[in-house]
């Protein structure tokens, strides 16, 4: 008796088999080096990456405002 109840809650706490990751589907974009219609390249990165190059974008130009914004008094 002891024993079937020890079995049932080990079978209880088993956990189920996790699912493979899901692979994130990657985008890519085509980016221009500045100066030169040869130097295109493809890069491709998932979603989230992406939205961290643009956060990291967003907070450097407005570093750079508010920057320029105490150097002129504004």
């Amino acid at each position: 008796m002891l024993t079937t109840l020890l079995l049932l809650a080990l079978i209880g706490q088993q956990a189920e088999p996790a699912a493979p990751p899901v692979k994130e589907k990657k985008i890519c974009r085509v980016e221009e080096k500045t100066g030169s219609r040869l130097g295109a390249k493809r890069i491709c990165r998932t979603q989230a990456e992406w939205d961290a190059i643009a956060a990291d974008a967003r907070k450097d130009t407005d570093d750079a405002s508010a920057r320029l914004r105490s150097v002129n008094g504004s």
